[in-house]
C-alpha cells in the first residue's frame, strides 16, 4: 500500500506539467517587483499625489514581507496547495483593484492588499517543488525556475515602460490576471501533493501583525516628519509612541512564541545580524535605483517611460551575473568575505557617480555606473544570504532564510518611502528644473552612505567556513524554502 506522505516518483513529463503553472506564478510574482518602477511617473501624473508615489512600491513590500513568513506556516498547517491557491487569488484580486484605482490613496491600499497574496507566491513555489521533486533531481528543475525568475526581473522595466507609453499603466496589473487565472486552473487540476503528517506548528499571527505595525509606523514617522509635520507635532509624537510600544510588544511576543516569525535567538550570531543588515541595505539601494533612476530620466532628461525602463536592464543583468559568479566561487573555495567588501565599495562609488548626472549627461555615463552598481549589489545579496544561512544550525535554515528575506523586503520598502520623502523635500513646494535636478542628485548621493556602512560591516564580519550543506546551496543544488 502506498504511503500518502511520500511523494510518488514522477516522470520528467509529469513534473514539467506541474512545473509550468508554478513557473507562470513565479513569473508574475517576480515581474511585479520591477514592472511598476518605470510606470510610476505616468501613474503620478494621472492619479495625482506624486509626493506619495513611492508608497505604491512600499505598501506592497511591507505586506508581502510579513505574509511570506506567515503563509509558509499556513501551508504546513492546512496544505501548501490550498494556501498557494488562496495566495494567487488574493494577488489577482489586488491586481484588478490596483488597475481600477481612481486616485493614489486607493492604489496604495490595493497594492498593500496585493502584497498580502504576493508574499506567499515565491516561497510556496519553492516549497512545492521540494514536495514533488526528489532531492537528487531538484537542482535540474530549480534551474528552470531560476531562469524564469531572472527573465521576469529583467522584463519588468521593459514591459512597464511599454505599457505606460503605448497602452495604459493599468496593464502592468491587468497582465497578471490571464496568466494567474490559467495557473490556478492548471494547479487545481494537476498539482497533487503528498499528505503532511506530524506536528503542524502554529502561525505567529500576533508577531506578524506587530511587525507590520512597527515597520509601517517607523516609515510614516521618517517620511512625514520634517517639512510636512514638525517632529514635536501630535501626529509625529503619536507615531513615535506607537512605534516604540509596538516594538516592545513585538519583542515580548517573539520571546514567548513557540514558533516565532523571527526567532530572536538567530540574532545572537554576529554574522547573521550583519548579514541581515547588509541584505536590507543592498535592497534599499537597489530599490532607490529602480524607482528613482527612471523618474530622473523621464523628469530631467525627457526620456519616454519605455526608454527609461531600458536603462535598468543593464543594472539587473549586472546583479544576475555577479550572483552567478559569486555562488560557484564560494562553493569551490568556501570563502565569501571579500565579496561584500568589493560589492559595497562598487555599489557606493557607482551610486555616487549616478548622483553626478545632469540634464545633458550622456546615456553611457548613467548606464555604466548602474551596471557596476548592480554587480556590487549582486555580490552583497548573494553573500548576505549564504553567510546568514551558514551562521545558523541547519535545522533552522528555512526560518533563517525567511528572516533574511524579511529584512530584504523591509530594506526595499524603506528605500522607496524614505528616499521618496527626501526627493519631495528637496524639490520644495514649487519645483523648478534646477531644484528638481538637485533633488534627484541628493537622492542618489545619500544612498552611498548606506554602502559605506555596509563596507565597514563587511570588514568586521567574521568568516565562518561553509558547511557541506551550505556548499550545496551555494552550488545551486539545494533551494531553501523560507518559513
Amino acid at each position: 500500500m502506498e504511503d500518502p506522505t511520500v511523494p510518488p516518483l514522477l516522470t520528467h513529463r509529469a513534473i514539467m506539467a506541474i512545473l509550468v503553472p508554478l513557473m507562470l506564478v513565479l513569473f508574475i510574482s517576480n515581474l511585479d517587483q520591477t514592472i511598476v518602477a518605470t510606470a510610476l511617473p505616468t501613474i503620478g501624473k494621472e492619479l495625482g499625489g506624486t509626493d506619495q508615489i513611492s508608497w505604491v512600491a512600499s505598501a506592497y513590500l511591507l505586506t508581502s514581507a510579513v505574509t511570506t513568513l506567515l503563509f509558509g506556516k499556513l501551508g504546513d498547517m492546512f496544505g501548501r496547495k490550498r494556501i498557494f491557491l488562496v495566495s494567487i487569488v488574493i494577488f489577482l484580486i489586488g491586481s484588478i483593484l490596483a488597475a481600477a484605482s481612481r486616485n493614489i490613496l486607493w492604489l496604495i491600499i490595493f497594492r498593500a492588499f496585493q502584497g498580502i497574496g504576493g508574499g506567499g507566491l515565491n516561497s510556496l513555489v519553492m516549497a512545492i517543488v521540494g514536495d514533488i521533486v526528489p532531492a537528487r533531481q531538484r537542482s535540474r528543475y530549480q534551474a528552470y525556475t531560476g531562469i524564469v525568475a531572472t527573465l521576469a526581473l529583467i522584463a519588468g522595466p521593459f514591459l512597464g515602460g511599454l505599457f505606460a507609453d503605448a497602452v495604459s499603466w493599468r496593464w502592468i496589473f491587468y497582465i497578471n490576471v490571464p496568466i494567474g487565472a490559467f495557473a490556478i486552473i492548471m494547479i487545481a487540476l494537476r498539482v497533487h501533493l503528498p499528505r503532511r503528517t506530524g506536528p503542524r506548528g502554529r502561525v505567529d499571527v500576533a508577531g506578524g501583525l506587530l511587525a507590520a505595525l512597527v515597520t509601517t509606523t517607523v516609515l510614516l514617522f521618517t517620511t512625514l516628519g520634517g517639512p510636512g509635520h514638525s517632529f514635536d507635532s501630535p501626529v509625529i509624537l503619536s507615531l513615535a509612541g506607537v512605534g516604540v510600544a509596538g516594538l516592545a510588544a513585538y519583542l515580548l511576543v517573539e520571546r514567548r512564541a513557540s514558533e516565532p516569525i523571527t526567532p530572536l535567538s538567530l540574532f545572537r550570531s554576529g554574522i547573521f545580524t550583519i548579514s541581515s543588515i547588509q541584505f536590507g541595505f543592498a535592497s534599499l539601494v537597489l530599490f532607490v535605483a529602480m524607482l528613482y533612476v527612471p523618474l530622473f530620466l523621464q523628469t530631467v532628461q525627457g526620456y519616454s517611460a519605455f526608454v527609461a525602463g531600458l536603462f535598468l536592464i543593464p543594472m539587473l543583468l549586472g546583479l544576475v551575473v555577479a550572483t552567478a559568479i559569486a555562488g560557484p566561487f564560494i562553493a569551490r573555495t568556501g570563502r565569501y568575505k571579500i565579496f561584500p567588501v568589493i560589492g559595497s565599495a562598487l555599489a557606493g562609488v557607482s551610486m555616487w557617480a549616478v548622483s553626478l548626472g545632469a540634464q545633458e549627461t550622456p546615456a553611457w555615463a548613467i548606464i555604466v555606473p548602474l551596471t557596476l552598481a548592480g554587480a556590487g549589489m549582486g555580490f552583497m545579496i548573494q553573500v548576505a544570504l549564504l553567510a546568514g544561512q551558514n551562521a545558523v544550525e541547519y535545522r533552522h535554515l528555512g526560518t533563517a532564510t525567511g528572516a533574511l528575506n524579511f529584512f530584504k523586503s523591509i530594506g526595499g520598502a524603506f528605500g522607496a518611502a524614505i528616499f521618496g520623502a527626501i526627493l519631495t523635500t528637496a524639490m520644495g513646494s514649487h519645483p523648478t528644473p534646477l531644484t528638481t535636478l538637485h533633488a534627484f542628485q541628493t537622492v542618489f548621493f545619500w544612498s552611498a552612505p548606506f554602502m559605506i556602512a555596509s563596507f565597514v560591516l563587511a570588514l568586521v564580519m567574521p568568516e565562518k567556513p561553509l558547511s557541506e550543506e551550505m556548499i550545496e546551496v551555494a552550488e545551486g543544488k539545494v533551494e531553501v524554502p523560507e518559513y
